[in-house]
């Protein structure tokens, strides 16, 4: 598969229709829209103490880190990607995921697209947090477009060519990831001048990075559930072959100096092997 700002002929052309609704995308489109109208909506107007209380608890909050460290609320790396703080961010950002979710998830499975969201959610907020307590900003974190560049630049990367209507207007993949750096660059600057707005920029940055490295890498590929399955497996059947090599010793003990020879520790991995071939 190629995993660079090319693709084949086949794959060029215009996506007019709305792709499948897959599973993973399904569930982070509702919980993200339920949040929303929840946390920002009814809980603003009518029970603002209940609002700053779970603002404060799960946004990513500078200060909160500063304050209990190293007791650290390290939910707080997925929590902020499921709050917004308006219709227009929410919107953008499902927008995108819709679009672009569906067609990575279908390219690589709902186990690796949840890890690979979950992780880029994790790393640009990590690292925005990181930028935040560097340059004194106490400003809360909060929304999934971190996961959702990170998203949009692995489909540009695997689909470069492939043209969208953005914004009505037909774009490809790679146009589109572009005009979001070249905006999230100057957002990063306007940052590090002390003159940028709510944006966290660089959330946005770390995601696009993550995104495009992720299929040059091949790391989109990687189901880390997966390889600790074998892992589990493989020390399940090295620990038997152990077991047997030491019980097959015993044996040969018993038959030798007699049962009454064991040790209490000897008996007692006997007593367990037994236990384990009879169940």
């Amino acid at each position: 598969m190629r995993s660079a700002w090319e693709d084949p002929p086949e794959a060029r052309g215009v996506a007019f229709a709305g792709p499948t609704l897959t599973r993973v995308v399904k569930a982070l489109l509702i919980a993200n829209v339920v949040l929303f109208v929840l946390h920002s909506v009814l809980l603003d107007v009518w029970f603002p103490r209940t609002f700053e209380f779970l603002s404060a608890t799960f946004a990513l909050d500078p200060e909160a880190w500063q304050a209990s460290f190293p007791l650290v609320p390290l939910w707080q790396l997925l929590s902020y990607g499921f709050l917004h703080g308006s219709v227009g961010h929410l919107l953008s950002n499902m927008l995108f995921l819709y679009f672009l979710g569906n067609m990575l998830e279908a390219e690589i499975g709902a186990r690796r697209f949840l890890v690979f969201y979950l992780v880029a959610l994790a790393l640009a907020g990590a690292c925005q947090l990181g930028l935040g307590l560097a340059l004194g900003q106490s400003a809360r974190i909060v929304g999934a477009s971190g996961g959702v560049l990170a998203v949009v630049f692995a489909m540009a990367t695997l689909r470069p060519n492939l043209r969208i209507l953005f914004i009505f207007v037909p774009l490809t993949l790679r146009t589109v990831a572009l005009i979001h750096l070249a905006i999230d660059v100057l957002g990063v600057i306007g940052q590090l001048k002390g003159s940028a707005g709510g944006v966290a920029s660089f959330a946005h940055l770390t995601g696009a990075g993550l995104g495009f490295l992720a299929v040059r890498r091949s790391w989109i590929w990687h189901d880390p559930l997966a390889a600790a399955e074998a892992w589990r497996e493989r020390r399940s059947q090295a620990r038997a072959a152990s077991d047997e090599a030491q019980l097959d010793a015993l044996l040969v003990k018993i038959d030798r100096e007699g049962i009454h020879t064991l040790s209490t520790r000897e008996r007692t991995f006997l007593k367990r092997v037994s236990q384990r071939k009879q169940g």
